[in-house]
């Protein structure tokens, strides 16, 4: 009998890096940072020492039963030096026309996440592309029956939520997939290289300008504090919960990407010295990057800690399955509904447009304006690449004390210029 219970198997949720639970025999449950988990065999072939993974399939697909049956007949495989691997290659090739889009997905994103072309982060933003806008649409037709007009329906979809930046990104979800599938011989052509961007009104507009002035981000800091307290007053659909509130405030005082904020764990964290430790697989760049927490924000993550302090996530959704902390997309849809409401005797729909990561761009730009912090300063702050590629070869400078002097006089600044209750 294996070691895993149908209970354990069920509450196992994401953490910060992809594990495994055995249950012996070479059977494991991988969960992925995302909460997608899946039933995977690892065996040596006879005559030799590497070890080998194999997908049996997703938790949705295999129960644990289904999972120990199969592994019986794979062991057998093992035992006579065959490889599975090549029987499944064989089946494929054999039932071709008769795999969906969802498996054609899954064999890209897993081929991806093996090799070492595409960092984590960016896979985890293929996965989640899929299950919030092409999952449902497409994932149950059959590769050899789909057509340009399945694709742009998918799109279409996403543009008329107003969705444009995202269906951009789609669009290359979708390339890169069937760019696969056609190497493979998985479909016979890759109609999405024939769809562009300008003809669901998702080209990439020029880059955004706006940056909140201090008097602006007041506006929105009352905006959050009213939306979160006063519940009798405004639309149900005004409120917003701590978490976010939270969330939308530290996006302020750091800088931070929304995703990065959004997946924040406690163990990144170390509120007793002030730091915010993000590894290289949650950065935009692929490098770990440290933010220095001025006191606002860290009693801000101490009122959280009532809440998700015994979760893995900071901002965690009290979900077993799924990413396990709010979603990114949260936070600007969050900030629009605040923006059809009165806040108090303040309306953010009078002051110009801005959207969630023109915090970012207003952070840096107060950091320089008001702080006098260097520009080579605010680049590290934000964790950016330098542009000039020999500077990035040989100057290794991270200016710690700098940065950590620079957070902490933004935290200042935002605590008695804009946090400040008058």
């Amino acid at each position: 009998m294996g070691k895993l219970t149908a209970k354990q198997v069920e509450t196992a949720i994401a953490k910060e890096k992809e594990y495994k639970l055995s249950d012996g025999l070479g059977l494991y449950l991988r969960v992925r940072t995302t909460g997608a988990k899946s039933w995977l065999y690892c065996f040596r072939l006879p005559g030799n020492r590497r070890m080998i993974p194999f997908t049996i399939g997703s938790l949705e697909d295999v129960s644990l039963k289904d999972a120990r049956d199969r592994l019986k007949e794979l062991r057998k495989q093992v035992a006579q030096g065959l490889d599975p691997r090549n029987e499944r290659a064989a089946v494929i090739a054999e039932n071709v026309g008769a795999i969906t889009m969802y498996t054609l997905f899954e064999a890209w994103i897993s081929f991806e996440r093996a090799g070492s072309n595409m960092r984590p982060l960016c896979a985890e933003r293929h996965e989640e592309r899929w299950r919030l806008h092409l999952a449902k649409p497409l994932g149950n037709i059959l590769v050899r029956e789909l057509t340009r007009a399945h694709l742009a329906a998918a799109l279409e979809k996403m543009t008329r939520k107003g969705i444009r930046e995202g269906t951009r990104k789609t669009l290359t979800t979708l390339n890169l997939m069937l760019d696969y599938g056609l190497t493979r011989h998985f479909v016979d052509q890759n109609f999405a290289r024939v769809l562009k961007p300008k003809d669901f009104a998702a080209t990439a507009g020029r880059p955004r300008d706006r940056v909140l002035s201090l008097i602006e981000l007041r506006q929105l800091w009352i905006a959050v504090d009213y939306a979160m307290t006063a519940r009798a007053q405004i639309a149900q659909t005004a409120l917003l919960t701590p978490m976010t509130a939270i969330a939308i405030k530290l996006l302020i005082l750091t800088g931070a990407r929304r995703s990065e904020v959004a997946g924040m764990s406690w163990s990144e964290l170390n509120l007793g010295v002030g730091t915010w430790l993000l590894p290289w697989n949650r950065t935009k760049n692929g490098r770990p990057h440290i933010i220095y927490l001025s006191n606002l924000s860290i009693s801000l993550l101490k009122e959280l800690q009532a809440l998700t302090g015994q979760s893995f996530f900071v901002f965690d959704t009290g979900r077993a399955s799924g990413i396990g902390h709010i979603n990114p997309d949260s936070l600007n849809r969050a900030l629009t509904r605040l923006k059809k409401r009165e806040s108090g005797n303040l309306a953010l729909s009078s002051i110009e447009p801005f959207t969630i990561h023109d915090l970012r761009r207003s952070a840096a730009t107060a950091w320089g304006e008001h702080l006098k912090i260097l520009p080579h300063i605010i680049e590290h702050m934000l964790n950016h690449q330098p542009a000039n590629k020999l500077m990035a070869t040989y100057q290794r400078a991270v200016y710690a004390e700098e940065q950590k002097a620079a957070w902490l006089a933004w935290g200042s600044m935002i605590e008695h210029q804009v946090a400040k209750v008058r």
